[in-house]
């Protein structure tokens, strides 16, 4: 999340739209012969299709299933791809198995060029984080707001290079989302589209998602439409996820909680609906719990 998995703030996701907020997933990234993307270093080199293809699947799919096999894939074509590395350390279950791609992040970290450091010091910072909450270690009152700070800093000197890199963009609104809100998310939002308004953002279903925590509901539910509608045919998690979101901000209970067992159903690691599926179901107990009598 960042491709967030530990939340500074509240836990979200994000991706797309152009200057009106029309959403235009699948469409070319940019009008240049040149893109300005990142070329991730030659030890990434066979990787890179997994690594960006894997992005995607979590991003605008929600298949995280795939995304988890995607970055295994990567790893294994390229053992010293550091960045393919640090997302693999992220979604894996198995904590012994992140302690020791942590350990291979760090012994190799000083071979990564300036471009990639800005984007894998804040993910190993981050790997620090959940390697801590593995084993219950304490990592000091400023550790999280140290990180902030960095990812947000790090990933717009990135993309002040290299503004094709779509999944970076998604990143850094969601680092502006944690630390400032949905408002100051969506305006960061605008404020890119206006800059190279020949470039249709992809931003996920972030823009709905910060609606919805808004108020906006119905807003939210036509910028949901219209990403869902550029995802193309089939039954993807995301958009169940992102319907889900919306009812459970809106307080229906009961329909957040269809969805969301729908979007689980499809892809039971799919770690966000996972977290809001527990938020669904607090709201629900607490729904039901009978209420004291007035006094009186």
């Amino acid at each position: 999340m960042c491709f967030r998995l530990i939340a500074l703030r509240r836990t979200p996701y994000l991706w797309m739209l152009t200057v009106s907020f029309a959403m235009g997933l699948g469409t070319v990234p940019s009008t240049s012969a040149e893109p300005s993307l990142y070329s991730y270093g030659e030890a990434c080199k066979k990787a890179l299709r997994a690594y960006r293809q894997g992005w995607s699947e979590i991003l605008e799919y929600g298949r995280w299933t795939e995304a988890e096999r995607l970055y295994r894939e990567a790893v294994a074509v390229e053992p010293n791809c550091s960045i393919a590395k640090s997302v693999l350390a992220r979604m894996t279950t198995d904590a012994a198995e992140r302690k020791t791609l942590i350990a291979e992040i760090q012994s190799a970290i000083d071979s990564v060029d300036g471009g990639g450091r800005l984007i894998l010091d804040p993910y190993l910072k981050t790997l620090l984080l959940i390697g801590a909450r593995d084993t219950g270690e304490s990592l000091g009152e400023d550790f999280r707001s140290d990180l902030s700070r960095m990812a947000i800093s790090n990933y717009r000197s990135f993309l002040d290079r290299y503004p094709d890199e779509w999944a970076v963009r998604v990143e850094y609104v969601e680092w502006i989302h944690a630390a400032h809100g949905p408002e100051e998310a969506l305006a960061k939002i605008r404020e890119m589209a206006v800059n190279d308004p020949t470039d249709s953002y992809r931003f996920s279903y972030f823009p709905a998602y910060f609606y919805a925590e808004l108020g906006d509901y119905e807003h939210a539910i036509k910028l949901a439409r219209e990403f869902v509608q550029q995802l193309g045919p089939g039954d993807w998690p995301q958009e169940h996820y992102i319907f889900a979101f919306i009812a459970y901000e809106r307080g229906d209970y009961a329909e957040a909680n269809v969805s969301i067992k729908h979007a689980l159903l499809l892809d039971p690691r799919h770690l966000i609906a996972g977290r809001l599926s527990k938020k669904i179901d607090t709201a629900l107990a607490t729904e039901h719990l009978p209420h004291a009598p007035e006094d009186g």
